[in-house]
C-alpha cells in the first residue's frame, strides 16, 4: 500500500437511518481516499472501505447505535479509495428524533494517520522523554483519551499527537491539561467524554 503524502484533518458526517442516506464534508471524502463529490456515499461504500480487519467491529457498532442510539467512539483503519490505509476515530451519536426509534446518526471522523509514522513517533518519544514526571502526566492523559473514547493506548497517543499539532501546543502541556479535565471533580465517564468532546471541538474550530 502506498504511504500518504500529507496529514489529514477531521470531517463531518451524518446518516439518516430511515431514507438510508450518507453526508460527508468535504474533508470525509478525502479521508476515504476520493475527491469531494466524486461518489455517492452509500452504507456498502462505508463498510467496504473498512480494513477487512476492522469491518465486523464498525458494522456491529452500526447495528448497535441504530437500535439504542446513544454517544460512541471507535477507532479503525480505512482502506481509501487512492489505495491509501489510514487510521481514524469515528466520534459521533445516534439521535431519537421519534420516540424511541434512532433517526439520524451524526459525528466527526479524526484522521491520525500522520501521527502513526515512524518519524512521529520518533519526534513524539523526544518529548516524552523530557522528565519522568512529563511521562507520568502523558501516560495519565492517554489513560483519559482510552476512558473516554475507548481507545487502545497506541491509537491514544496518536490521538494526544494529532491535538498537539493542531493547537500547536506541546504534548506535555496539553497532557497536563488533559489529566486536570479529568480530575476537576467527580464526573462520570459520560461527562467526562462530554468534556473532551467539547475541547475537541475547540481545538477544530469548525465543528
Amino acid at each position: 500500500m502506498t504511504t500518504l503524502p500529507q496529514a489529514r484533518n477531521t470531517g463531518r458526517f451524518s446518516y439518516d437511518v430511515v431514507t438510508g442516506q450518507w453526508e460527508w464534508d468535504d474533508e470525509v471524502f478525502r479521508i476515504h481516499g476520493y475527491q469531494p463529490g466524486s461518489v455517492r456515499p452509500t452504507t456498502q461504500l462505508v463498510l467496504a472501505s473498512k480494513h477487512f480487519e476492522d469491518r465486523q467491529r464498525v458494522k456491529d457498532l452500526l447495528a448497535r447505535v441504530i437500535s439504542f442510539g446513544g454517544p460512541f467512539s471507535i477507532a479503525y483503519r480505512i482502506i481509501g479509495g487512492d489505495g491509501v490505509e489510514r487510521h481514524v476515530v469515528l466520534v459521533g451519536e445516534g439521535a431519537l428524533c421519534e420516540p424511541e426509534d434512532v433517526t439520524t446518526i451524526s459525528g466527526y471522523y479524526i484522521d491520525l494517520t500522520a501521527d502513526f509514522t515512524v518519524e512521529s513517533e520518533q519526534h513524539a518519544q523526544a518529548a516524552v522523554e523530557a522528565s519522568a514526571e512529563s511521562r507520568a502526566t502523558i501516560e495519565q492523559a492517554k489513560g483519559v483519551l482510552m476512558l473516554a473514547y475507548g481507545l487502545e493506548s497506541e491509537q491514544a497517543f496518536a490521538m494526544l499527537r494529532w491535538w498537539s499539532r493542531n493547537r500547536n501546543i506541546k504534548i506535555r502541556d496539553l497532557a497536563t491539561r488533559l489529566v486536570e479535565l479529568a480530575c476537576a471533580g467527580q464526573i462520570t465517564d459520560a461527562d467526562l467524554r462530554g468534556q473532551t468532546d467539547a475541547l475537541l471541538h475547540d481545538v477544530t474550530g469548525h465543528m
